[in-house]
This record gives structure tokens, sequence and C-alpha cells, in this order.
């Protein structure tokens, strides 16, 4: 440890050919930072001088003394004052991380109370600021910067709540920062009432003045605040990163980028709730509840129907609907919606895990499709949500597929024929939020762009059922325009990317095309962004991280929209080497998805008597009304495809040790049962380990593939009729598992 001298310069490293240096300013009374890149032998300044590392009237934190700890951690501390009165004392660390490049700032304060903020500024603030705005700064400069703000937006207009993070470059310094900041930290948002992504945004902001304005970029205030702030462990914590790059970035790669690197913050920490079993449990205790005639079915005279929300209740759209004046009966409406979102996954696990449960639920809902699925097939006069149309279509034909009923499969291809494609066709790939049947045009305000992803991976799998090359043209044609749409335009419902991600994957497979695998991590990079990258601390019932923004900006995570992200992005990684963030993000989801069921939440969310329906949103920050959508018996089905994802063929009871089928979405045939299933298994763990895994159905050997070596495992007890084999993993280490059937 180095002792402090007054004056003395405090260096860390900030990445590549970049440091953060502390100097001590003799007007603030503290050490201010300065972010230098090194050209040519020589260090220049690329940021603004001297600054502090929380900015406000109230904050302005400059280090008083600084201590360093290694070459990589320093130790800061400080005290602030109004005048001669003592506000609070602060302390805490700024760490480098050599292999990610990250700065880590760490801080607390400490004093007793709260403090009252009513200034004429946002604060606090978390900014770098990178120094004068440069001449003519609203022509050249500002076409040729690359910046990337968050929260994802939604026509422009309204953000979300989803991914805490910024990007900006300066082509003329050639010099660019990443921020990313942790909200599962700080907790003062909650404590002062603050709506955090209601307030803050992360992004750039100019500043003018009549002389030479300035450019900032970090998590910025859009409005002054009048709040109490609690200052006794009050924390701020946030990392950056330096980037000297003499190239300057797309809009495009910097998304990959930014994403990318903030994978280094997900945790490795994950653990099951209260009232968590297995996905194959609430796979089974999910399809009993959806059995209840009275809370999740209703007859209209003709036919028995299943219903969209349990008990017909859904203030969310009961409240909507009364503020236009119009009323929605959920009781007594017939939940197409809800029968086809659960049909694929529901087909697959009866008849591959038959349980006379799932056959039963599997025979009413086919059912009831059969009586109502008229209103789909026949292009009659009325306004339809074009994903609803387009994905609940999909989703009713790879399950007509599936169980090779050639009748529907022939009379959803029809309607294709007849509505999708002509509709992609005419809208130029530019899906709208609605359209006009019969007529095909846009209905009403807005957009939905990324509906682009889920047409063109449609077409991709009509291609491959029917081998017509004209849907495979379809499938180019429409991926191509979604990736030449500017990079905040592709947000709306959050699991539309994870289809275009499937497109993009196939798309490289049928052509070999390596556009279509750059078109891959850019996708994955975008879904993830709607991903929630914290636990909300105002919220400690339940947990979010690995969830997703069902649907930019609606501000909390729905349980049918964190599976099916989950679930297609998985069934993208067969053929490639995920990273460890990435595997660790899907770790967070398989654990705190239970969070969104009755069974594993506190008496108080509880809606009804079922505990295996999901509620359909989890109150946030920006959003606290936990349930206040209902209990979604349209999102159920999503269980099932939980389980067939997660622990249905093979689990571990180990929380160490990740594990996901990679076969959830193949295009399979009932009477082709697939051969083989492949099972992804990774070792979350630094150190070595051992661990049991159970086989849950019939095979005639399991074939471990590490790297390029294979090997045929055996059994090495049993136990409840299940086979179990034991594996060794090494630190982090991924491994394919294949089940031969």
């Amino acid at each position: 440890m180095t002792a402090q001298t007054k004056h003395q310069t405090f260096e860390l490293p900030g990445g590549e050919r970049s440091r953060m240096i502390f100097q001590y300013k003799d007007d603030v009374q503290g050490y201010g930072y300065t972010l230098q890149n090194e050209t040519g032998g020589q260090w220049e300044a690329m940021s603004a001088q001297f600054q502090p590392l929380i900015r406000g009237s109230r904050f302005d934190l400059y280090p008083d003394e600084i201590r360093q700890i290694s070459a990589l951690e320093l130790a800061v501390s400080g005290t602030k004052r109004d005048q001669d009165t003592l506000l609070y004392t602060w302390s805490g660390t700024i760490t480098a991380d050599r292999e990610s490049g990250w700065l880590q700032v760490d801080l607390a304060l400490m004093g007793e109370g709260t403090m009252l903020i009513n200034s004429n500024v946002a604060e606090p603030e978390i900014t770098v600021g990178l120094g004068d705005l440069p001449p003519y700064e609203r022509g050249d400069h500002v076409w040729y910067k690359t910046n990337i703000d968050n929260p994802t937006k939604w026509n422009d207009e309204a953000g979300g709540n989803d991914f805490p993070a910024c990007y900006y470059y300066d082509s003329y310094k050639k010099f660019g920062v990443m921020l990313f900041f942790n909200m599962t930290k700080m907790g003062w948002m909650a404590e002062a009432g603050i709506p955090r992504f209601l307030h803050y945004r992360c992004g750039m902001r100019r500043n003018y003045s009549h002389e030479k304005g300035n450019l900032v970029v970090g998590l910025i205030g859009d409005a002054p605040l009048a709040v109490e702030f609690p200052l006794q462990h009050s924390r701020f914590s946030y990392a950056l990163r330096c980037l000297a790059m003499d190239e300057p970035p797309t809009e495009r790669s910097a998304v990959v980028d930014l994403v990318e690197a903030c994978l280094h913050f997900v945790p490795r920490e994950a653990s099951l709730p209260p009232g968590a079993t297995s996905w194959r449990d609430f796979g089974i205790r999910c399809a009993e509840d959806l059995l209840d005639e009275d809370a999740c079915w209703n007859g209209n005279g003709s036919y028995n129907m299943l219903i969209p929300y349990v008990n017909g209740v859904s203030p969310a759209w009961e409240e909507s609907f009364q503020a236009k004046g119009l009323t929605v009966d959920f009781r007594n409406q017939p939940g197409m919606d809800a029968a086809l979102m659960m049909i694929h996954p529901l087909t697959e696990i009866s008849r591959s895990a038959p349980s006379p449960v799932y056959e039963e639920l599997r025979r009413k809902v086919w059912e009831f499709i059969r009586h109502a699925g008229d209103e789909f097939l026949e292009n009659r006069p009325r306004v339809w949500g074009t994903w609803q149309y387009i994905f609940l279509l999909e989703e009713w034909w790879r399950a007509a597929w599936f169980e090779e009923d050639g009748e529907t499969s022939a009379r959803i291809e029809a309607a294709v024929e007849a509505v999708v494609i002509p509709l992609a066709q005419r809208s130029a790939y530019l899906f709208p939020l609605s359209f006009r049947a019969p007529e095909l045009k846009k209905h009403g305000n807005g957009d939905n762009l990324p509906v682009a992803g889920a047409y063109s991976y449609f077409m991709l799998l009509l291609y491959r059922a029917k081998g017509e090359k004209r849907y495979l043209e379809e499938a180019e044609r429409s991926l191509r325009v979604l990736l030449h749409l500017p990079v905040n335009d592709l947000h709306q419902e959050s699991f539309l990317l994870s289809m275009a991600i499937q497109a993009a994957d196939g798309l490289f497979k049928e052509t070999g095309d390596i556009a279509y695998e750059e078109a891959y991590r850019y996708l994955l990079a975008q879904n993830l962004r709607m991903m929630y990258w914290f636990n909300d601390p105002g919220f400690t019932d339940y947990k979010l991280w690995g969830m997703f923004q069902a649907c930019t900006p609606m501000l909390y995570p729905a349980f049918f929209e964190n599976l099916e992200c989950a679930a297609r992005i998985a069934s993208t990684l067969k053929d490639r080497s995920p990273s460890d963030g990435l595997i660790r993000a899907l770790n967070q989801a398989r654990m705190n998805n239970f969070y969104c069921f009755p069974k594993c939440l506190p008496e108080k969310f509880r809606l009804s008597e079922l505990d295996y329906i999901p509620l359909e949103n989890l109150g946030t920050l920006e959003d606290d009304k936990t349930g206040y959508a209902g209990q979604e018996i349209y999102g159920a089905g999503q269980t099932f495809r939980a389980a067939l994802l997660w622990d249905q063929w093979a689990s571990c009871s180990d929380e160490r040790l990740y594990m996901m089928n990679l076969d959830g979405y193949a295009l399979n045939r009932r009477s082709a049962a697939p051969a083989v299933r492949t099972i992804m298994i990774a070792h979350l763990e630094d150190a070595v380990g051992e661990y049991a895994i159970e086989l849950h159905e019939d095979y005639r050997e399991a074939v471990v593939i590490r790297g390029g070596e294979t090997v045929v495992m055996k059994p090495a007890k049993q136990e409840a009729g299940n086979a179990v084999v034991q594996l060794k993993m090494k630190q982090r280490e991924s491994l394919l598992l294949q089940l031969v059937l």
C-alpha cells in the first residue's frame, strides 16, 4: 500500500492505451480524475480534467484522500460539507480489471437521516465530462460521432427500464467511453422515491452556455428533483471503460461491443426462490391448474373455451378499456391467443413426456382451437395486431406440422399466402403496429419493425418444411430490411428479436453467407438490451436479473416474454461457444423466472387459488403494480417451454451447474422423433468439481463431448428409476451431453 502525499498523482489502467489519473485540485480541496490516451508515446487528456466521481451541488465527490492499494486498486474517501456543516463522509474503491478493461467504482455514503435535494440542477448524476463542444458541433461533428443511449425506446419517444449502460465515441479525438451502472446496488433511488428510468437515462447530453458548451455522457437526470436523499449507506456503483480506436465504430458494431462487454457484470451467483422445485415439476402442476374449469375455462353454448386470464381478471386491461369508453369481459371472451401461444410447447411436451395431465390438456386445447380458429384463417373484416397475427399463425403451424395434421397445416399456409406474405411485401417489410383485413393496410398509429424478424423466421421454417426457394428469399429480404434500420428502432415486443436471432442463425446455416453470422451477433446484442441487468433494490420479494422487459416501454418483465427470449436464444447455441456471461444470464433466467409464480411469492401477491399459473407482471421501481395485469393463462404454456429447456430430460441438484436443452425449436414431426437430445452443461465455478447428473428418460447411451473428445458414459447408479452419471468438471467449463434415445 502506498501512502498519500499531497499533490501526488495516482493512476489506474483504463483499457488499451488508456488510463485514469487523479491529481489534486486546490479550489475543490480534493482529487479530480482525467481520462488519458497514449498517442505516439505521449499521454493526452481525452476527457475534461479534474472531474468528480459523482456530480451535483450536494455531491461533487472529489476524494480528500487516496491510497494506492495495488497497481489495480485505489481506496478513496472524502467529506461533503454545506459551508461549515458536515453533510456526510464517504469512502470506496476504484478497481481496474486488466482482462476486461473495466474500471469499477464503488462508493458508500456515511451519514445520518436524509438530506434535502432541491436545487436547479438534476442531481446526483454519474457522468464523464468529455470537454468542450467542438466547432461546428451540430454539423460535421454530430454526423460522425457514435452514440448508444439506453434504456431502449419505442417509436423514438417512450423509454423502457432495461439496459443501464451507454457508449460514446468521438471521431475527432478517436476516443470513446462505455459506462455500466449497477442498479442492484443503488438503492437510494427507491428510498428517495425516485422512479429511476422515468427520471434518469443513460447517454449523452450537450450543455450549452454563452461561451463554449460541453459534452457529458453517463447517468443523466432529465430534470431537477425535490427529494429527501438517504445518507446512511447509500451507494454509487458504476464502471467505465475507455476506447482508443483509429477507425470509428458503426452504431451496429457499437451495440455489439457494448453489450458483449457488459456481460462481464452478469452475476455468477443465482439460487432457487422459496417454493421452487424444478421446471419439470412446475410444468405438470401448471397443466393441472390449467385444467381448472372454473378459473381457466368457460362455455359459450357451442364449445368449451380457454379464457385469457385466470377468472377473467386483468385490472390493467379493464382500466385501459374503460379509459377509452369501452368494456372488456375476459370471462366470456374466447382466449384463442392463449390457446395458440401454448399449443406448440404443450403438444411437444405431451408427446415426448407423456402423462395423463398433459394429454388431457392437449386434447382440450386442440378441441377449442378447432372450434374457434376460423377467425384467424378466414380473411374477414377486422383489425389485427401485426405481431400477434403472424406469431400465432407460426406457433399454430408448428404444432400442426409436428402433429402431421396436413389439413390444418394447409389452411394456415393458405392464410400465409393470402394475408401474411402480401402484408409483408406491401409494407416493404416495415411492419405496422396494427393492420386492417382484408385491405391489408396499416391501421392507426405506430410501427412494429421487429416483426420483420418473426416473419423471416416463419418463412425460414416454411422453406425447411416445403423446400420452396421463394420462402427462403422472403426470409432473406425481411431480415435485411431489419438489419438496415436505425439501431434504436428495433425494440417493441422483446421476443420478436429472439425470432430474428433464430432467423439469422438459420440463414447462415442455409446460405453460408458470413453477413448472417454478423447479423446474429448484432441481433443477439439488441435482444439483450431488453434484458433486466439488475435486481430491483426496492423489491426484495423477487429478483429480476435475466428476465426481459416484456415490451418497450411497458416497464415490467412478463413470464411469457422471458421464456420466449431465453428458449429461442438457447436454440441457436448448439453449434456455438456462448460466452461465460451469456451462460450466466441464462442461468439467472432459469432461477429467477420461478418468482413469476404465486407459489414462490408472498401471500400479498396472490390473485387466486392457482399457484402454478404465472403473474403477467412483476412490479418495478418505475411501475410498482405486481399482478396488475392478472395471471396470464396465455403465458402459462411457457412453463412447458421452461421444462423442455432446462430440466425435463436431465438435471442436477447442485446450483453450480447450469444445464439446457439445445433442441427445443427443432422442426420435428411426431412420427420421426429425434434420435438424440443435446444438452449443454456449464460449470459456473472457478474450481473443479464432480457432479451427479440425473437423466429423466430412457436412453441407449449417454455421450459426453468435451472439445474434440467423445466419451460414452455409463450410469453410476439408479435413483427412483432414473439413471445417474457422474461428471467431473473443470473450472468454468462447458461441454455437451448427448442422450441417444
